[in-house]
Parts: C-alpha cells; sequence; structure tokens
C-alpha cells in the first residue's frame, strides 16, 4: 500500500491508502503500485480508478500533474469528483450545451477550445452513468 494525496487549487480533496491508482495521462493509462521509482507525469481530462484491497473507486479528473515518490503520490488537478458526487443530468446538460456551442462554429479560436474542454469533461463523467 501507498499515501495517495488529491490536491486541487481549493486545497487537499482527499487522503487515501490505496494498492493502485490508474491514471490518464496524456499518453495513456498508467497504473502505479507501491514501491514503484520516482516519477512525474502530466495527467489529462479522464477517468481514475484506486484499487484498494478489491475495492475499486472512481473518479473524474481534470488536467494536472501527478509525482510519485517514497510510497507517496501526490496528484494536483484542476478538479477531482468521485462517482458517487457526478450530477449526472448536470453533465449531460453540460454536454448538450458544448456540442452546441461546438457546431455554432461562429466563436473565436479560445472559445472554441473552452467548448472542447468542456465537452471532453461532460463525456468523461458520464462514462461513469451506470
Amino acid at each position: 500500500m501507498f499515501t495517495f494525496k488529491l490536491l486541487t487549487p481549493n486545497g487537499l480533496y482527499k487522503t487515501l491508502e490505496i494498492d493502485s491508482v490508474t491514471l490518464p495521462t496524456t499518453d495513456g493509462q498508467r497504473t502505479m503500485l507501491a514501491n514503484h521509482m520516482a516519477t512525474v507525469m502530466p495527467i489529462d481530462i479522464g477517468v481514475m480508478y484506486t484499487k484498494t484491497n478489491s475495492e475499486i473507486e472512481n473518479f473524474v479528473v481534470s488536467e494536472g500533474l501527478f509525482t510519485f515518490e517514497n510510497n507517496v503520490a501526490t496528484l494536483l488537478v484542476s478538479s477531482v469528483e468521485s462517482e458517487s458526487d457526478i450530477d449526472f443530468e448536470r453533465a449531460a446538460k453540460a454536454k448538450a450545451r458544448a456540442e452546441e456551442r461546438i457546431e455554432s462554429n461562429n466563436q473565436q479560436l479560445y472559445d472554441m477550445k473552452r467548448a472542447e474542454l468542456a465537452l471532453k469533461r461532460s463525456l468523461t463523467r458520464l462514462k461513469l452513468r451506470k
């Protein structure tokens, strides 16, 4: 097991003692186990899974940075939500708004990028809907 600290700009979100974590990095999914060598990885918007004994907990994370050293993992992200915290109705509405903005195609490049990121975040949240 190792210590896993989840941090956002608002401060410490949660500290967990886990067996493994699977993260959405900028070059694909990566799983970290105890006693891994020191690592720094950029994180992308996506689903993160933690495993403790046989229990899996799902989270949606936004872009950020992951570090691992001396059996302490730290995740610094813009936002993190556990599966139980996600409002799926709100995520579906956010998806529809983002798609509408993208389809209107009369926005500046900055606004288009924001709409694309909003769409990616909402689709990621909706992946966890059962």
